[in-house]
């Protein structure tokens, strides 16, 4: 079953640099808008720690990551990245709903810094 975006609640997260916002459900990709990138995140076989990403992954499915910023791709075949335990932190331990992802980009900002509708997430100090 995949959930749309829209009713999910999404926490700051940040792999390899990139900074977006994951959800631990499996997100309906025609849910997101198309400001996003849209990564499927998967863990190690038994660790339970994301360990690769691609736009969608069938097994071992550890969340799904949005962004506007875009990812490496180690593998141009499969589009995929790999992730090592330190290229990968929650940022802040709150999540929050779609509706406040949404106010807080607009397409003049994401053309101008990809990182700066994410900002005000990362220092919240109070879940929303």
């Amino acid at each position: 079953m995949r959930y749309d975006a829209r009713t999910e609640r999404w926490t700051p997260m940040e792999i390899r640099g990139v900074k977006g916002f994951f959800s631990d459900v499996r997100i309906d990709k025609d849910t997101v808008p198309d400001v996003f990138r849209f990564w499927e995140l998967a863990d190690g076989d038994s660790d339970g720690m994301p360990c690769r990403y691609r736009p969608g992954i069938l097994v071992n499915f550890f969340g799904t990551f949005i962004t506007t910023g875009d990812m490496p791709v180690d593998d141009e075949k499969s589009r995929s990245g790999y992730i090592e335990p330190e290229d990968w932190t929650f940022i802040g331990s709150y999540s929050y709903p779609f509706r406040f992802v949404m106010d807080s980009i607009s397409e003049k900002e994401v053309k101008q810094d990809e990182d700066l509708w994410l900002l005000p997430y990362f220092n919240r100090q109070t879940e929303h």
